[in-house]
């Protein structure tokens, strides 16, 4: 099983050629798309062909993981090509722009439910955030955990146990108490679950590198990097 890590930023990208949260987990022909933040579609075209992608997973449906999704559809469109978009479904004015489209194929999903996609298995836990957000477990010759958008919750524990890498909206400095992780509470995480982190949802004004120098167990996300878990 591979990560590769299409965009880390939110709520925006930083400036350059970056992007928001997105991320491509592989394993022989199945392909599936986590996020699609802005920024992150030209960038996920540099690593796959879109007809090879089996399917996109949202974790929810904020801007910064969403609205690539809506210049997608355009490429879609040209290679007349559908595809499943995997998330939970609301009845808001947001989710209908976003996924009424004859090419997507919605797989409603909620905490709970358990799915297959190609060669991987797919558990779904809620997480704690300003809005409904759901984290995933990857199951195939390993287990990956991304943990979308939260605040610590003993979910993250019940969904990362035995996992060989939890990647985790952990990137925010010490002290702060919105509604994202930060540095210490990955710390505190590795410690307890024993297993990889790999922390992402960086600010564009802060690197968290420093700050987790002296916990070799997390590692800073990395653009453009291929994880081999």
């Amino acid at each position: 099983m591979k990560l590769t890590v299409i965009g880390k930023y939110g709520p925006y990208a930083k400036s350059g050629s970056h992007a928001a949260s997105c991320y491509l987990v592989s394993q022989g022909e199945t392909n599936l798309v986590m996020d699609m933040g802005p920024g992150s579609m030209s960038r996920l075209t540099e690593k796959i062909d879109i007809e090879k992608i089996s399917a996109l997973f949202i974790s929810h449906l904020h801007y910064d993981h969403t609205s690539d999704l809506l210049a997608f559809r355009y490429r879609l469109e040209e290679l007349n090509l559908k595809i499943k978009i995997i998330t939970q479904t609301h009845d808001t004015p947001w989710c209908a722009l976003l996924l009424d489209h004859p090419l997507f194929e919605v797989i409603p999903v909620k905490a709970g439910d358990e799915i297959t996609v190609g060669d991987f298995r797919l558990k779904f836990y809620d997480m704690n955030h300003t809005v409904p957000c759901l984290a995933v477990r990857i199951e195939g010759e390993k287990t990956l955990v991304y943990t979308g958008d939260t605040v610590y919750n003993d979910n993250i524990i019940t969904a990362a146990q035995g996992a060989d890498l939890l990647l985790a909206d952990t990137s925010k400095p010490a002290g702060f108490t919105g509604p994202h992780m930060n540095v210490e509470i990955a710390k505190e995480l590795s410690a307890k679950l024993g297993i990889k982190i790999l922390s992402t949802h960086l600010s564009p004004g802060y690197d968290p590198q420093a700050d987790l120098a002296d916990c070799p167990s997390v590692e800073v996300a990395q653009e453009g990097k291929e994880y081999e878990i």
